[in-house]
């Protein structure tokens, strides 16, 4: 059982094998598996007897977003369970399913929940999807867009899946009577081949930061290798808005240390807690929340089109945008909210603006504070810049501010 306390070592009789993309392949004498793009890193970081949690506080600094961690965690685990990584004992432990990731069932309850998400794109993949289209579908999960490609008349859907969700998937395929047109390719996509190129590609891996599940690089690698030239893609489009607000008091102090806050905890507790506000001064942050939960928010201007993508043509896969905006209403720009609007057919589209999105809505948006939350009168210009660098700093930068009128 692992606990941060473990103590992790390499075995001493490996050998590693490195593919062209990066993955790896790793034999003990009693077994072989496959690591994925962090499973050097992963090696290095235990090359000495290490406790666990110190060898996740040295990768922690590789990881960018929730998806490569959730990849770089089950990848330690399957070092771990292979033998790869020892503990004390030194033998091979049983390992039980970790309890979080993209193939446990919660993550599909609140998907399938999202009654308009799943809809829009059922509907998306009948519009595109012609009788006798070879599919691929990029991240299956459990294989429902899969299926609504195969009952929309494709010829063929491969649908691809790296976690241990594609075997639930497999089940689908069979119980729905269509397995006989689907077959499942276990891995990344960018580490697999298909036997021929598709037609359609189908994929769901926008997050909760648009980008942060690496849909810019996917899509790339598709277009060259998994692909015909004129294929066609659901979705097809991205937009990425940001929304310009004011933050309401009773959020905004569950999230940075208010003066009023501060002076509670001082008589509460007969300690001086003042340098808090300055734990972390000139970084931006930000919190997630339901952007149906932003519907009642100040909205201080029109929403930022920070980035417009057409996923059939782009090649810029580092982005930096200045966009401005005027404000409309008076008020305190102390964040900013992270939407996106999703083009999946010629007349399907999904949008998780605050103002459209359905209470069942499953993503979450980014609210970015807004550094010394300037005071804005309407005519004020608000000027936000938005980055994308992959490798670099973290996927998303905000800086956002109030010009003072011309």
């Amino acid at each position: 059982m692992l606990d941060p306390t473990t103590v992790l070592r390499c075995a001493s009789e490996i050998r590693i094998q490195v593919g062209a993309d990066g993955h790896l392949s790793i034999y003990t004498p009693e077994e072989s598996c496959q690591a994925g793009p962090h499973g050097l890193a992963v090696l290095h970081a235990f090359v000495r007897p290490t406790r666990l949690s110190d060898g996740l506080a040295e990768l922690q600094a590789r990881i960018r977003g929730m998806h490569e961690w959730i990849e770089l965690t089950n990848t330690l685990t399957e070092l771990y369970r292979a033998g790869v990584l020892l503990d004390e004992t030194g033998k091979r432990p049983v390992v039980q399913p970790a309890p979080m990731g993209f193939d446990t069932a919660g993550i599909h309850v609140a998907m399938l929940n999202d009654r308009v998400r799943t809809t829009r794109f059922l509907a998306g993949i009948r519009e595109v999807v012609r009788p006798g289209d070879v599919v691929v579908d990029i991240g299956t999960g459990t294989g429902v867009l899969a299926i609504a490609a195969a009952q929309a008349g494709a010829r063929h859907v491969y649908a691809v899946e790296e976690t241990g969700i594609g075997q639930v998937a497999q089940t689908l395929f069979e119980a729905n009577g269509v397995a006989d047109r689907i077959t499942l390719l276990t891995g990344r996509s960018t580490a697999i081949e298909l036997p021929e190129r598709a037609d359609v590609l189908v994929s769901e891996i926008i997050g909760n930061e648009p980008l942060g599940e690496q849909v810019l690089e996917v899509f790339v690698d598709a277009r060259t290798r998994l692909l015909k030239p004129d294929a066609r893609m659901v979705p097809s489009a991205l937009r990425i808005c940001g929304l310009p607000v004011e933050i309401p008091e009773e959020k905004l102090a569950r999230h940075v240390f208010r003066a009023e806050a501060l002076e509670n905890w001082r008589s509460w507790y007969g300690i001086d807690l003042d340098p808090l506000a300055m734990a972390i001064p000139g970084a931006p942050s930000y919190f997630l929340l339901r952007p149906q939960k932003a519907r009642h928010w100040r909205v201080l201007a029109e929403p930022a089109l920070l980035l417009e993508l057409d996923l059939r043509t782009f090649t810029d896969q580092e982005i930096e945008v200045t966009r401005t905006v005027t404000a409309t209403a008076s008020g305190s720009l102390n964040g900013v909210l992270i939407y996106f609007e999703l083009a999946l057919g010629p007349t399907t589209t999904l949008s998780t603006n605050p103002l459209q999105v359905d209470p069942t809505n499953c993503w979450y948006s980014l609210v970015w504070f807004v550094a010394d939350a300037p005071s804005v009168a309407p005519g004020d210009p608000i000027t936000a810049v938005y980055r994308y660098r992959v490798p670099g700093p973290p996927p998303v930068e905000w800086r956002v501010g109030s010009l003072a009128p011309a």
